[in-house]
């Protein structure tokens, strides 16, 4: 089974694959925001990509380095909020073949599949 993470950080596009421990990791190559692009591009709509980017970069000016961290705790929750309703909807477009996670509060979660 694959694994998905709907997760923001600098520089990414709030998705994540997850690989499990058993599965021996790519050697790193020099790849380009294209090529880290594509795979989802493939998988997902554009619509839904549109949206975990936007939702990444709302999380980066939360956490940006013009913020103390911290933020409005409001905001944060809304963030969060917003990344499970991505996890849910990411979920039915992959399908049942793969599971999604979503971070909040500095856990993952699972999505139930429908």
């Amino acid at each position: 089974m694959n694994r998905a993470l709907i997760d923001w950080d600098f520089e990414s596009h709030g998705i994540w694959l997850i690989n499990l421990p058993r599965e021996s990791p790519t050697p790193p190559r020099e790849v380009n925001r294209r090529d880290q692009l594509s795979p989802w591009s493939e998988l997902l709509t554009a619509p839904l990509m549109d949206r975990l980017h936007r939702w990444n970069e709302w999380g980066c000016l939360l956490g940006g380095p013009a913020s103390d961290g911290q933020g409005d705790d409001r905001a944060w929750e809304a963030l969060y909020r917003e990344g499970e309703d991505l996890a849910q909807v990411t979920q039915i477009e992959l399908g049942d073949h793969w599971q999604v996670l979503w971070a909040a509060n500095g856990a993952w979660h699972f999505v139930r599949y429908p």
